[in-house]
């Protein structure tokens, strides 16, 4: 059901026409009918009978007015409908072509890790290589050559002031000869 509308529709012009149309030879048939003869209720009543069908040609005509009223306000309605379905698919289109752009820059930015990353994997495993050989040889030398003794010196206990021992190093003449142990 439709609901009602506070606004009380005025009746169009066709169905102001068709219920005179009625109302006129209804009211022209009913007193032929009662005060005529046998000729005249005849006519009365083909009369009533055009009458009848003029008013549901008027009326057929006011509803097939109305059908196109209708129809071009859904064609309208359709057309913006349509114009909007347009413009959003333009926009889309404009997304996807900012995100194609982005895709094949982060594609680009991906193809060009992969080639550095292969790139560092080589060199990794140069420095790897090096590394071991290095370790290899290392431990050939260490062997081969095995490390000097060291010999800690006993720390200087002369001054309890640190500053006069900083000033007793810096001396040239002062400084004691360092001998290499043998």
């Amino acid at each position: 059901m439709k609901p009602h509308s506070s606004r009380v529709r005025r009746p169009s012009r066709g169905r102001i026409a068709s219920f005179a149309v009625l109302a006129v030879v209804g009211c022209a048939a009913v007193l032929i009918v009662l005060f005529g003869d046998r000729l005249s209720r005849g006519v009365a009543v083909a009369a009533l009978l055009a009458g009848a069908v003029l008013a549901c040609t008027l009326a057929w005509r006011q509803n097939r007015a109305a059908e196109r009223v209708s129809r071009a306000a859904e064609l309208g309605q359709a057309m913006r409908f349509n114009e909007q379905l347009r413009a959003e698919r333009k926009r889309n289109r404009a997304v996807l072509g900012t995100l194609a752009g982005r895709f094949d820059d982060l594609n680009a930015q991906l193809q060009q890790s992969k080639a550095r990353t292969c790139a560092l994997q080589q060199e990794l495993s140069t420095l790897r290589g090096n590394f071991e050989a290095l370790r290899v040889e290392l431990e050939l030398q260490a062997v081969l050559h095995p490390p000097a003794p060291v010999v800690e010196l006993a720390p200087r206990t002369d001054s309890p002031d640190p500053w006069v021992t900083a000033r007793e190093l810096w001396r040239i003449d002062d400084r004691p000869a360092i001998s290499r142990p043998a």
